[in-house]
Order: structure tokens, then sequence, then C-alpha cells
């Protein structure tokens, strides 16, 4: 909806009521606030929601296609199980993160650095790292 369309104006405070079901086209939400809000199933398409806040929000089981999350900032957050597939991660930055488990696969690390970290058991192509660092130690003196 564009900010210059002209449609009514009316300021709702809705308190204790069921909306279930309910259907909404073509309306402006702007500033608006949910609290102590079920919004279990429900479906929100081609939204614009820039500068939209999250804030002890239970998102299991939610999904997310053909979503722009350029410059999301997530903290204190519980990802287990958490997935992304063909995605364009570029110059993200994942910082006191507990990644026991994870798999990245088919994936462009061009660049990519990591450092200050426990990689006891982690495997590149099959091979421990620990034992390919110790190689290169090795073999070039560093």
């Amino acid at each position: 909806m564009a900010e210059s369309d002209e449609a009514g104006t009316d300021r709702l405070d809705i308190d204790n009521m069921y909306l279930c079901g309910s259907s909404f086209t073509r309306v402006s939400l702007k500033d608006s606030t949910f609290r102590d809000a079920h919004l279990v199933n429900a479906l929100f398409e081609d939204v614009d929601a820039t500068g939209l806040r999250y804030e002890n929000v239970n998102l299991t089981d939610a999904k997310l296609h053909n979503v722009n999350l350029s410059a999301v900032q997530v903290s204190y957050a519980n990802l287990t199980g958490f997935g992304v597939t063909d995605a364009n991660m570029t110059d993200i930055s994942l910082t006191n993160v507990n990644m026991t488990g994870a798999v990245i696969e088919n994936a462009n690390l061009t660049n990519a650095s990591i450092s200050n970290c426990n990689i006891n058991g982690m495997r590149i192509e099959g091979v421990a790292l620990a034992d390919l660092l110790a190689l290169w130690k090795d073999t070039h003196g560093a």
C-alpha cells in the first residue's frame, strides 16, 4: 500500500478479541503494535516489513521463502535445526555461535575467514582440520 493512498485513517484499539480467519487486503499497519498476540499459521504475502522488529517471538516451524533479509540482525536466538538453502550470504558475520554438528555443503567460501575457533573434530573433505594445520606448520615452518 503506497503512503499516498487515500484510505481511511481510523485507529483501532482491539483488546481480548478473536479475529481468527480474518483477511486484511491493502491495509497499512504502519507503526502498529501486536502484544500477546497469536498469529499461528498466519500468512504474510507481498508485504513490505522494512524495519519490522520481533521481541520474544516463537517462530518454530516458520517458513521464509523469497525473503530479503539484507542487514538483518539476530541475537540471543535458538537456531537449532536452522537450514539455509540457495542463499546469497556474502559478507555475513557469525560471532560467538555454537555450530556443533553444522554441515556446509556446495558453498563458495572464497575469501572466508575462520579465527579464534574451537576446531576439535572439524573436517574438510573428510580430513581433520587439526591434521591439515599441523601438516602446514611442519612443511612451512609457520
